[in-house]
């Protein structure tokens, strides 16, 4: 798993949603979260971070593990 992946893991149990609930509500593909889980993907295309981050209100930086929140 990565970093990314536990951030947005720990962000949905925050809000009490599913990750799979986050990507229909973004409307981005439920394969990129998978592929962060199964670590087959480390990393997300700066608009797909941007949303993500957005929803929560949290910076890019902190979202890729490049920042503390």
């Amino acid at each position: 798993m990565s970093t990314i992946y536990n951030r947005i893991h720990t962000l949905c149990t925050q809000r009490n949603i599913t990750p799979s609930k986050l990507c229909t509500e973004l409307g981005i593909s439920r394969g990129i979260i998978t592929d962060l889980k199964a670590g087959r993907k480390k990393d997300l295309a700066a608009t797909t971070a941007y949303k993500i981050a957005k929803y929560f209100g949290v910076s890019v930086g902190y979202l890729l593990g490049y920042e503390d929140k």
